[in-house]
């Protein structure tokens, strides 16, 4: 995962919400996706730009900070979460969890 600054975050969601293919208005003060995080705001205005543009690999460049997801981590949480005692009695919960962070 590429390290990144608060500066360049907020490069990067002013690029996608001010391209005209984001629809940036669920992360504005009121919205129902606003946040302080400047994470979670940054991730949702890059996703937007992605889809808003068409999908294509080069549109989640920013920068090099972008990064293409194809499964949905939630996903992961909600497995860990089902099968953790299974794998926590086998010794494996803590080796996935290294894994994956």
């Amino acid at each position: 995962m590429p390290r990144t600054t608060t500066e360049k975050l907020v490069a990067n969601i002013n690029y996608a919400c001010g391209s005209g293919l984001a629809d940036c208005r669920a992360i504005q003060e009121g919205g129902p996706c606003y946040s302080t995080d400047i994470i979670k705001v940054a991730n949702y205005a890059m996703n937007a730009y992605y889809y808003g543009a068409g999908h294509e690999d080069f549109n989640c460049y920013f920068d090099g900070f972008g990064r293409i997801v194809y499964d949905d981590p939630r996903l992961r949480i909600s497995l860990i979460k089902q099968t953790g005692s299974f794998m926590k009695q086998a010794g494996l919960l803590e080796d996935m969890i290294e894994f994956e962070v």
